[in-house]
């Protein structure tokens, strides 16, 4: 029989894990006692550590866009590794509803993270660029921000819509199970054909931010 391995992280972190762990299945209203219980640790001790739970989200929110953006760096640079990524459906279960938690809390901190959201796909969309997966953009900025709110924005509506039991749940039946495909076959062939329709669209657009073609 195997031996059960020690936790060797810190109380910190395992109090940080745990709340990540909680804000995603349960939301950011948890308590801190359902926090202290799936840490194991008292909840004393998570505000000796933190001091609030509006502290403890600030370091989870930082800590879920960091790995966001190692996990999509890391796409970029060893493709193989988006097989091992869609495969642990804990940790990527975690952190999708997370992200789309935090705009169910309709306050400032929505606003900075999806903020911060933005900064870090910038630097994931810089490096796609570099590598020659991505096209260059006319207005880089404004597309950072749709491609933000296209993501973020149609798995919110698919979580309002059919909540899940729990994280992981939602992201195998939705996200993995539709969307995903749905989102690569959108950004990766051309959705519209060549027709007057379009060049009218592109014309008018151009006329109204004042664009001359040369």
């Amino acid at each position: 029989m195997d031996k059960v391995r020690p936790d060797d992280r810190t109380a910190r972190a395992r109090i940080r894990d745990a709340a990540v762990v909680c804000f995603a299945r349960d939301g950011f209203s948890a308590p801190l006692r359902v926090i202290a219980k799936e840490a194991g640790v008292s909840v004393p001790l998570i505000t000796h550590h933190y001091g609030t739970k509006d502290a403890l989200r600030e370091v989870c929110d930082e800590w879920i866009l960091d790995r966001f953006l190692e996990m999509k760096l890391m796409a970029i640079q060893r493709p193989s590794s988006v097989k091992e990524t869609l495969a642990d459906t804990a940790s990527a279960s975690v952190l999708t509803v997370y992200m789309v938690r935090s705009f169910l809390d309709a306050t400032s901190s929505a606003r900075s993270f999806f903020d911060r959201f933005v900064e870090q796909l910038r630097r994931i969309m810089d490096s796609a660029r570099q590598a020659g997966i991505v096209a260059p953009s006319a207005d880089e900025e404004e597309r950072l921000r749709l491609m933000a709110t296209q993501n973020l924005g149609s798995l919110l509506v698919e979580f309002v819509l059919n909540p899940p039991d729990d994280p992981a749940t939602f992201v195998d039946q939705v996200y993995t199970g539709r969307c995903l495909a749905a989102w690569m076959e959108l950004y990766s062939q051309p959705l519209f054909n060549q027709s007057p329709a379009i060049e009218t669209y592109v014309q008018s657009i151009k006329e109204k931010r004042g664009i001359v073609d040369s």
